[in-house]
């Protein structure tokens, strides 16, 4: 006979998984195990479908997410309705952080924006919500969590530098190229913090193709192109999402 759980102890087992998902956020990494708990106690855990939004561009500023598993598109659209994406999100990173920066009193007043909108983009995806006011309440006490939101920060500005670059500086075989030498290394990063074994050189699209033209600024029609070009190159291999590196070497060499 199965014991009855009351909601105290679902509180606690709520509360335990949470502190247990966010230990692996590179923000959070450095906070001790009552810190954690802390934030786990004021933040929940939201199981998205695929195309759900979290939030749109200009809604009021809630708070920022981690994903415990998923992946998320941060894009803006332009008044013409074309649709740019920022970020390609994967597990185990923050999003939203920003606006925490920005005047404290704007975000108590609700006055605070989201600057971009973000969409689940696959199935399974689960998140955390962590809310700006409590958060902030322990930044005030807390300045490991402080050097580790500024920390964060700085690597999001640098892959923003590097997609200017990417678009500016680069054709787009180049920046195609780029993202799949770095979809590629971050599939063998996650695989790594699981303990996993890396499956050889193959690794999913995140994305869809048409996403994916957004992302590096590019017509669908030049992606679908240049990917036929890799392939007769015999640099990489096209099963459906699946792209297998057939030369890791001399397809990093097409960055520069």
């Amino acid at each position: 006979m199965l014991k009855s759980v009351n909601i105290s102890d679902k509180g606690i087992i709520r509360r335990e998984v949470i502190a247990q998902a966010l230990v692996k956020s590179f923000l959070l990494a450095g906070l001790d195990k009552k810190s954690l708990n802390l934030i786990a106690s004021f933040s929940e855990i939201r199981k998205l479908k695929k195309k759900d939004i979290l939030f749109y561009e200009g809604d009021v500023y809630k708070g920022f997410y981690y994903i415990v598993e998923g992946i998320i598109k941060i894009y803006r659209v332009s008044k013409e309705g074309k649709e740019r994406i920022i970020h390609i999100l994967h597990s185990n990173e923050t999003f939203a952080e920003v606006p925490l920066l920005e005047n404290y009193n704007k975000i108590i007043r609700g006055e605070a924006k989201y600057p971009a909108t973000a969409m689940n983009i696959c199935n399974g995806t689960r998140v955390i919500f962590i809310p700006a006011i409590e958060f902030i309440e322990l930044l005030k006490v807390n300045p490991n969590l402080c050097f580790g939101l500024f920390s964060v920060l700085s690597k999001k500005l640098r892959m923003m530098q590097e997609q200017i670059v990417n678009v500016k500086s680069r054709d787009v075989t180049g920046r195609l190229v780029n993202y799949i030498i770095s979809e590629f290394e971050t599939k063998k990063a996650i695989e790594k913090s699981e303990n996993r074994k890396t499956p050889g050189q193959t690794f999913q699209m995140s994305i869809s193709k048409l996403d994916l033209a957004s992302y590096l600024g590019a017509t669908l029609e030049t992606v679908s192109r240049t990917f036929k070009k890799l392939k007769t190159q015999n640099l990489i291999k096209i099963r459906g999402k699946d792209i297998t590196i057939i030369n890791y070497n001399n397809l990093k060499k097409l960055i520069h």
